[in-house]
């Protein structure tokens, strides 16, 4: 019940496990374990606190990237190009696609995309991004939990689940065999 710890295990998870730690944080609050609004600030402030270390990996290794040419100066002058156009919705965008925002973030920061306005686009993708992933906990918490308390339709969800496992898996398998029976394009 200690909100500060609260608070700071949210941080610190979202900062480096972020998706996952955000389904953890939003069952919890679905649950009635841990306060909406704590929720929000800490999920927005542990975003940021690990988009502004990707960014800071860009920005203090540029040097050695270059040294070690996996970066040449076209590649430098590329990006900087593209983030004078489309900076915006780089950020954003990065924000929802997992694996995007390493890349587009150590980017930022090795282009040395203006601070103040990094922050500024990282503060609302990461508002968005935690309201989002709350309102779905809602959700959730509204209809889905009081399903899952009575024990036939617990059993009803899981076999949904693991049917539906078992056919995409079916369904996967047969398309890889159709795929290797298919003669080669010439």
């Amino acid at each position: 019940d200690h909100l500060w710890l609260q608070s700071l295990l949210v941080v610190a998870g979202t900062c480096f496990l972020e998706d996952a730690a955000r389904c953890a944080v939003v069952l919890l609050v679905a649950a009635g374990q841990i306060g909406w609004w704590l929720a929000l600030a800490s999920m927005t402030a542990g975003g940021m606190a690990g988009d502004i270390g990707l960014y800071l990996i860009g920005r203090f290794g540029t040097n050695f990237l270059v040294r070690q040419r996996w970066m040449d100066r076209a590649r430098l002058e590329w990006m900087e190009e593209y983030f004078r156009n489309h900076a915006a919705k780089t950020v954003l965008v990065s924000r929802f696609l997992p694996g995007a925002r390493t890349l587009a973030f150590c980017a930022a920061g090795v282009i040395r995309y203006p601070f103040p306005r990094y922050l500024a686009l990282l503060f609302l993708g990461a508002v968005t991004q935690a309201l989002i992933f709350l309102k779905l906990g809602d959700f959730i918490g509204e209809r889905i939990l009081p399903c899952l308390r009575d024990p036939l339709s617990r059993a009803v969800i899981v076999t949904g689940l693991v049917l539906a496992g078992v056919l995409t898996h079916l369904t996967v398998a047969w398309l890889k065999r159709r795929r290797a029976r298919r003669p080669p394009a010439p």
